[in-house]
């Protein structure tokens, strides 16, 4: 081999050790790498094994205690309601979150209670509407009685006195007036206004004019009845409904609706002190009260989860203070502040779910990384073999080269 080629070829062999050792650096690298990808997935699983959730008590089976994970639905809802409390969830300002078909009702009613519920498909009178023919003349009196004396107890709050009129009958001396626009009756229930006759016989309407809860409540509650005695219909069949068939509305009339309409009853006077908000994902819809809520559209507002459906994002604005919790308190008639750590409802557990997804997880990971490093030791063994072969023949031309050198110096001394 000639001086020249021998040095080219010395030149070639070097250029391929340096190209080796740097990729064998490289992969040396990247197994490092991994082993910091390994700690990391360790730690992230060893993070996950402590993972809790918040469940709430939902009642008892036996002496068992019932257990669910907490969602919006679950916490405010009437099953709970009727189990073991009422929850309402506010924002910091106070007001109360809810659902959108209740703060429709709500928005519909314009703040009358009776009309708040007759949207919810409920209604507080306990009578039965008056023209069926199950109905005795005797009958309908003691409803009028009942009516009759429901006022008096109205106006004896607020200081009115009708004398010492005396009435013959005293389902007569009532009467309801329904709304009419354009000359077409479109009252709804919880629509319109009640009137009694005076003693001069004429008609009166019956306005509010009370100032505490209590005149209130007994306001409303005369309305009610009165509503659903003097109200019409054709096919009502001595049912406990203000109306029947597809616009039947459940009523106080039987008792298995008297824990949803207290429910609903707490929500409205919660409204009305505290104000309220919700959720839509209708710009159009977007002001004060309603929230924009759409995940991964919409320019208008905040792009966010909505609580009502995601139980994650409800659960993780209870944790950090944005939504709060209150329970209403049958001993104070109001609703209290509770937080998830004093409530004895609540309790917090491992979370199984999360638990098994993040040893799924991790099995996964780990076995993705050992398949990685295992390719990386295969990768290092094949540049060690190459290494090894590369510097044998580098150290064989050196040595043509050194003789080489040797040689012509002594030719040239």
């Amino acid at each position: 081999m000639g001086m020249a080629a021998s040095q080219a070829r010395l030149l070639s062999i070097t250029a391929r050790l340096t190209n080796n050792e740097n990729t064998g650096q490289a992969v040396s690298y990247s197994k490092q790498r991994l082993a910091d990808q390994t700690q990391q997935i360790t730690n992230e699983y060893n993070e996950a094994l402590d993972a809790t959730k918040l469940t709430v008590l939902t009642g008892f089976n036996g002496a068992q205690a019932n257990y669910e994970d907490i969602s919006y639905n679950l916490m405010t809802g009437l099953r709970m309601a009727e189990n073991s409390k009422q929850y309402v969830v506010t924002d910091t300002k106070g007001r109360v979150l809810v659902t959108n078909e209740i703060a429709k009702a709500y928005e519909k009613s314009k703040g009358d209670y009776n009309s708040f519920l007759a949207q919810l498909g409920y209604s507080q009178s306990d009578m039965i509407i008056q023209n069926t023919d199950d109905f005795t003349d005797a009958q309908k009196d003691v409803a009028g009685q009942k009516i009759h004396e429901a006022w008096d107890k109205y106006f004896a709050t607020v200081g009115i006195n009708l004398g010492d009129y005396e009435h013959d009958t005293f389902r007569d001396e009532f009467q309801w007036n329904n709304t009419f626009r354009n000359g077409t009756d479109v009252s709804e229930v919880g629509d319109g206004y009640t009137a009694y006759k005076d003693k001069d016989g004429k008609w009166q309407p019956i306005n509010y004019e009370g100032t505490t809860q209590e005149s209130r409540d007994l306001y409303e509650y005369a309305m009610a009845i009165t509503e659903a005695f003097l109200r019409t219909t054709n096919d009502a069949h001595n049912k406990p409904y203000i109306m029947s068939g597809a616009d039947a509305i459940k009523s106080a009339a039987d008792p298995d609706n008297a824990s949803a309409i207290k429910y609903y009853q707490n929500i409205f006077n919660k409204i009305q002190s505290s104000g309220y908000f919700t959720y839509t994902n209708t710009p159009a819809e977007i002001d004060e009260n309603h929230l924009y809520t759409s995940e991964g559209t919409g320019t208008k507002g905040n792009v966010k989860k909505n609580p009502l459906k995601d139980n994650y994002t409800f659960e993780a604005a209870l944790r950090d203070g944005s939504l709060r919790l209150e329970y209403y308190s049958s001993t104070d008639k109001a609703f209290k502040s509770t937080t998830i750590s004093e409530d004895n409802c609540i309790q917090e557990v491992a979370d199984e779910r999360a638990i098994a997804k993040a040893e799924t997880k991790y099995t996964q990971d780990m076995a993705d990384l050992e398949n990685k490093d295992k390719k990386l030791d295969l990768e290092l063994k094949k540049l060690d073999t190459e290494h090894n072969a590369l510097q044998t023949e580098y150290d064989a031309v050196k040595s043509v080269v050194d003789k080489n050198v040797e040689s012509s110096f002594k030719i040239f001394s």
